[in-house]
């Protein structure tokens, strides 16, 4: 195992729109390639993979002081991996991308390895879940691919001659009731009740039967990303629904999904970030500060910070702030250092004010037609944001100090 302990200096630290990202490359200490696949352990320390270099460690961690790389024969069987998975016992899964490596296991202390001797489906992983009973799922590509269920001891393997419409798996995830959802890379997106398996296409709604990623949504929503260019869609149980860049958004080639604990959809794609609201689509890019438009991967951290993996290595990013600092030239805040009340004047009327900690949580909130002034006495000391909305909707943020 190489260990590479840094400290996260401010050189890597850039604000856009007032916002700041943090962006993380292999200067860092990080792996070297497309970061592919993200985690967020138990104890907080962030695990990430590697698909594309065969020269180099492709499974990674940092602990926000620490990075480490686990190379073939750290441990990993192999040198590239595209799916990482923390279960309920704290158990790690690795999904290789290699038609050799199959699955690894660690412990924390002990590898262990799994291949298609083993009664995996195949050895190149491209996907690992575990169910609301506690099973470990993982899917895999290839015609030596195919689905298979781990229940602690045994593997069960389930291929076209039990439903699939092929064994080119590509990812899984669980609806409310327990069915599960596994995209094909050709063939649409199958349900599957346990039993039963029933593959959707492009006849019955699905925008590609290329399926790249599933994610079910906290309003039991299916949505299936595709691997070309046509864009998403979603399934609430009755109505197919596409999305594409004629929609608003950034990109059609979707590689991840994730919904943030405010109930916003990010979507991975070719140009960046997706983001939809329910109602509105909305984009992170380069030119906002993500590290690079090409994205693979998505998670939110404990303290609600989003993370991206790209072609370029790491982005890290705060959306509580919001995006846009549309009023930065047209309001001021004062005094700053500030103490019992903080003023506002603006050149127009302000209904919204809300003051965030540095880790993203709103410690103060008020609305109200044309606001002036707050009462901050009760705020304890230390650095803030403030954040303002007028009437139109539009947003600004200043940087405040509490003494």
């Amino acid at each position: 195992m190489k260990k590479i302990i840094l400290y996260v200096l401010l050189s890597i630290s850039m604000t856009i729109n007032a916002q700041t990202w943090t962006n993380y490359t292999t200067t860092d200490g990080l792996i070297d390639g497309i970061i592919s696949s993200l985690i967020q352990d138990d104890s907080g320390t962030f695990w990430f993979a590697d698909w594309t270099n065969p020269d180099a460690p492709g499974i990674g961690s940092f602990d926000g002081t620490n990075w480490e790389q686990y190379d073939q024969g750290d441990g990993p069987t192999g040198k590239t991996y595209r799916a990482i998975f923390q279960d309920s016992n704290q158990i790690y899964w690795f999904g290789s991308f290699s038609q050799e490596a199959g699955l690894d296991r660690f412990d924390g202390t002990t590898w262990e390895n799994f291949t298609e001797a083993d009664g995996l489906s195949g050895n190149s992983v491209s996907w690992i879940m575990e169910d609301s009973a506690g099973n470990i799922w993982i899917t895999a590509t290839s015609v030596n691919g195919g689905l298979t269920k781990y229940d602690g001891t045994t593997f069960t393997s389930y291929s076209t001659a039990n439903g699939l419409p092929s064994n080119g798996t590509s990812t899984i995830s669980e609806a409310a009731n327990g069915d599960l959802w596994i995209g094909d890379f050709n063939n649409g997106v199958s349900r599957f009740d346990g039993t039963t398996f029933t593959t959707y296409t492009t006849a019955d709604g699905l925008v590609a039967n290329d399926v790249y990623v599933t994610f079910v949504d906290s309003d039991d929503n299916a949505w299936f990303g595709t691997f070309s260019d046509a864009g998403l869609s979603k399934f609430d149980g009755t109505t197919w629904t596409t999305y594409t860049t004629a929609d608003g958004m950034v990109g059609n080639r979707v590689r991840a999904i994730n919904q943030a604990s405010d109930g916003k959809m990010y979507f991975a794609t070719n140009n960046g970030v997706a983001i939809f609201d329910g109602a509105n689509w909305s984009s992170l890019t380069m030119a906002d500060g993500l590290g690079d438009n090409a994205v693979r991967a998505i998670i939110e951290d404990a303290d609600q910070n989003l993370w991206f993996g790209t072609f370029a290595g790491l982005s890290k990013y705060n959306p509580f702030l919001g995006v846009f600092d549309n009023l930065k030239n047209s309001f001021v805040v004062f005094p700053n250092p500030a103490q019992q009340l903080l003023n506002i004047q603006s050149d127009t009327p302000i209904e919204l004010v809300e003051i965030y900690s540095m880790l993203g949580t709103v410690v103060r909130s008020i609305s109200n037609n044309n606001i002036n002034q707050i009462d901050i006495s009760s705020i304890a000391q230390g650095t803030y944001w403030v954040k303002v909305t007028d009437a139109d909707g539009l947003t600004g943020f200043k940087k405040v100090l509490i003494e």
